[in-house]
């Protein structure tokens, strides 16, 4: 059996899932892109666990999901959201094992959308995920013009000094087509001393970084041995309402605020102390050269 996912026609669905995505759908609006993810089994962390048949659409505006029920009797459920609506959307790819999760509203009707499939189709989403991220940080706080390319080349060649991985995970999933880099912080995985002789992890390495859109964060996943993957969260800078900094053992908690469509939310990053007041210090000059380039 399939277990990838492949394109498809609104009219190659089920009957019953045709119908639940046009009553979800805006009147007159089609999806240019419809992907449907068979059921399969995903192995996670040495957890195996089997994931229902869905589809994955992209609109003009939005996002629809279809999906079964959890009741196998019941009619397909379908949701439907706004990419201008979103708050916050989370990326996690991690090896074949691909989420992608939309927080947002829809008629003022909070809306969480998760869609769990094989890595293997992520081209089939990459380009209508680009429309979404353009949509949800709404109109460009600066410029993505070719001219700051080289600004942009720079910061990833720095980053790739640091960490190559990171450096990919930044490029190839996180930012825009000639999005403009502003600044970046890296942390390597944070480790503390146990009984004196044995260094346990106690967060993952990670990335902050900034652009005139948004603030990305990039994290590997919580394991004890390699991490293979990236969890990227995006942060659109239009809904960031604050980010503060608590104490966490040696180091410090950095949390991204957000508001917005009658939703609060929060995504919190592990940096060590050198690393947080660097990160302070970038979102602080990044805030003052967006204000002066709006005010000239």
């Amino acid at each position: 059996m399939r277990e990838t996912p492949y394109r498809v026609n609104l009219e190659e669905l089920p009957a019953d899932w045709q119908r639940a995505a046009q009553q979800a759908l805006p009147a007159g609006m089609l999806p240019h892109t419809l992907v449907m993810i068979p059921q399969h089994t995903q192995s996670l962390q040495k957890r195996r666990r089997f994931v229902p048949p869905q589809a994955l659409g992209f609109t003009e505006t939005g996002v629809l999901q279809v999906q079964s029920a959890p009741e196998t009797s019941a009619p397909p459920e379908a949701f439907y959201i706004n990419s201008a609506d979103i708050v916050m959307l989370r990326h996690s790819l991690i090896l074949l094992y691909g989420c992608l999760e939309l927080q947002g509203s829809m008629n003022g009707v909070p809306v969480r959308m998760v869609v769990e499939y094989n890595t293997v189709g992520e081209l089939l989403l990459h380009a209508a995920l680009q429309q979404v991220l353009r949509q949800a940080y709404g109109p460009a706080a600066g410029n993505t013009a070719p001219k700051f390319a080289a600004e942009t080349a720079s910061q990833l060649q720095a980053l790739e000094a640091q960490s190559f991985k990171f450096r990919n995970g930044l490029s190839l999933y996180a930012l825009l087509p000639e999005e403009r880099l502003l600044g970046f912080v890296w942390q390597p995985r944070l480790m503390r001393p146990v009984l004196r002789i044995f260094r346990r992890a106690f967060a993952p390495a990670a990335l902050l970084a900034v652009t005139p859109q948004a603030v990305i964060a990039i994290e590997e996943e919580r394991i004890k041995g390699a991490a293979y993957g990236w969890l990227i969260t995006f942060c659109p800078r239009r809904r960031i309402l604050a980010i503060d900094t608590q104490p966490l053992h040696t180091a410090q908690h950095v949390t991204v605020h957000m508001a917005g469509a009658g939703l609060a939310l929060s995504h919190t990053v592990a940096l060590d102390q050198a690393r947080a007041a660097a990160w302070g210090a970038l979102w602080n000059s990044c805030n003052e050269e967006i204000r002066a380039e709006v005010n000239a």
